[in-house]
């Protein structure tokens, strides 16, 4: 009967191990490789759109894919210098992916709800100096599958040069090009913002990934009890 007993515990032990998963904090997506050649377009979310003082919303999306669940806890996106320093808020959409361009109404990205704190930091590669801006502490639980995420920084253009552009890589696009929507009015007219030249911009991910374990254990557990 000890014996037996000593069986079932260690049984019931290697169960609650091979239950569990394993999370730690890893970059989940990275195209991080920002281009220094400077070459980008607008990311902003002015607080009013103006032809005279250049203020606009335009926000881009990235499409990025998870191949297990995950849980983002951060998001950077990489901007030339410029007006974007002053930004301490910005929108952040994360929407699932369902084809090449988004289908979202311009209203869903540019909404209130999606307003996050940012922080703003600074990368130099080969001399070049470029400005992280960085949403984090966001703790957002999503399960695999492929997915758009746009951080779009609010702050205005006020005519003061340089204005901002968020970077392009300098690696080949991977999945679908970044797309973009103004959202100066209500629509859905998703585009690639250089077109025709098509471009990913530069983003990186961070967070935790969920790795099962009770697969390759479960065997191991009935043959205990054999």
């Amino acid at each position: 009967m000890h014996l037996r007993h000593s069986m079932m515990a260690a049984a019931m032990s290697l169960l609650l191990v091979s239950s569990a998963t394993t999370a730690g904090a890893v970059v989940l997506w990275d195209q991080s490789d920002w281009n220094p050649n400077g070459e980008g377009s607008l990311n902003i979310a002015s607080n009013s759109c103006s032809q005279i003082s250049g203020n606009t919303k335009l926000h881009n999306a990235n499409d990025v894919h998870f191949s297990t669940p995950v849980v983002i806890n951060t998001v950077r996106i990489y901007e030339t210098l410029g007006n974007v320093e002053t930004a301490s808020l910005a929108y952040l959409w994360i929407a699932p992916k369902t084809g090449p361009l988004p289908t979202a109404i311009s209203t869903d990205v540019n909404n209130a709800a999606n307003s996050k704190p940012i922080t703003i930091s600074y990368e130099t590669v080969g001399g070049v100096q470029t400005v992280i801006v960085t949403c984090s502490g966001l703790n957002i639980s999503l399960p695999a599958g492929d997915y758009w995420v746009s951080l779009t920084p609010r702050h205005n253009r006020g005519g003061t040069f340089p204005w901002t552009v968020h970077r392009i890589t300098s690696s080949a696009v991977v999945g679908d090009p970044t797309a973009a929507i103004e959202a100066c009015t209500t629509n859905s007219n998703w585009l690639y913002p250089l077109a025709p030249a098509l471009y990913d911009y530069a983003i990186k991910i961070e967070g935790e990934m969920a790795t099962p374990t009770l697969p390759s254990t479960w065997g191991a557990v009935k043959s205990i009890y054999r």
